[in-house]
């Protein structure tokens, strides 16, 4: 199969079968004025979200299991999402350093993504802090 497939196959099988909860985003409000500087602002909760996506929320990996260097003590979940959302994640603000805020609606527990990284596999992986 090719990689294509072997991706598509997998937002597939996330979309029916592994996720175990639904994710509201709630994006940053960034405004600039001369003297001040950029503000970033959250709408309050609950509100209604920019979008919404089909997630699994997972504890974080022993730190063992990572691949990448650090670990995930710093991280309270690990929520996967499709990669063709098209969403930002983060980058808002003057030094693009405003996250997204999302809410898992199973728990209503409200988080800010820390990092996204792809996964190369049809999945990205959101290391979200409890907020």
């Amino acid at each position: 199969m090719t990689r294509d497939r072997l991706q598509n196959a997998l937002r597939r099988v996330h979309s029916t079968e592994l996720h175990n909860t639904t994710i509201e985003v709630f994006e940053p409000a960034v405004s600039y004025s001369q003297g001040d500087g950029f503000d970033v602002s959250y709408p309050d909760f609950p509100g209604s979200p920019d979008a919404t996506y089909d997630a699994r929320v997972d504890s974080p990996s022993a730190d063992e299991d990572r691949q990448r260097s650090g670990t995930t003590a710093e991280i309270d979940a690990e929520v996967r999402v499709r990669d063709d959302t098209g969403q930002q994640w983060t980058g808002w603000g003057e030094e693009s350093d405003a996250p997204a805020h999302i809410r898992d609606t199973a728990t209503g527990i409200r988080y800010e993504v820390s990092t996204h990284v792809d996964k190369h596999n049809g999945l990205t992986v959101l290391e979200v802090v409890e907020v």
